[in-house]
């Protein structure tokens, strides 16, 4: 009987061992994923040294409600010598990509040390996948993911130069629910 008590502890402890170095494994696992994650979302520190940047976003309505139709304008400065165009981008509404801009390239202008307001796709506030949040705020991420000089002294978009590298910083608003009152 003793020994089989004793064999009963030795299994206990080495269970407890095993559960305490899975329960390790998995913190370490999920720590490394979220810290990835977070770096993922971080631009690049050369994303302040771009001659292209998103200088700003307007969404329209400011305060859109639930099955809202909102408008969507970027306004892009190019501060770089030749201009730009090929532009792709990537927009999230609370985090969920807009299907519309997957390989999808807009071949506007963006002429040297100038501003230019270009209009995007339209988005609803909400979808069949993506309801409106409960708490009535929308975070719009707009990310150039892709753009393309210019030839040298061109005004047509035909006329393709090397990538823009490196790409601008992203650029987040937030928008609020009008209250009802």
């Amino acid at each position: 009987m003793n020994g089989s008590l004793s064999l009963v502890r030795r299994a206990r402890r080495a269970a407890s061992g095993f559960v305490g170095a899975l329960l390790g494994l998995v913190v370490f696992v999920f720590g490394a994923a979220s810290a990835e994650q977070a770096a993922a979302a971080q631009p690049p520190a050369s994303a302040s040294r771009s001659q292209l940047a998103i200088v700003g976003v307007d969404v329209q309505p400011a305060n859109p409600g639930p099955d809202t139709l909102c408008k969507l304008h970027v306004r892009l400065r190019n501060a770089g010598r030749d201009g730009a165009s090929d532009l792709s981008f990537q927009i999230t509404v609370n985090g969920q990509r807009l299907a519309p801009y997957l390989n999808h390239n807009f071949r506007t202008f963006v002429a040297p040390g100038k501003e230019t307001d270009l209009p995007l796709y339209n988005f609803w506030s909400s979808e069949s996948g993506r309801p409106f949040p409960s708490d009535g705020r929308l975070v719009i991420d707009v990310r150039v993911i892709g753009a393309r000089w210019v030839t040298a002294g061109s005004t047509n978009v035909a006329t393709l130069a090397g990538p823009v590298d490196p790409l601008p910083a992203p650029f987040s608003v937030t928008l609020t629910a009008r209250d009802k009152r």
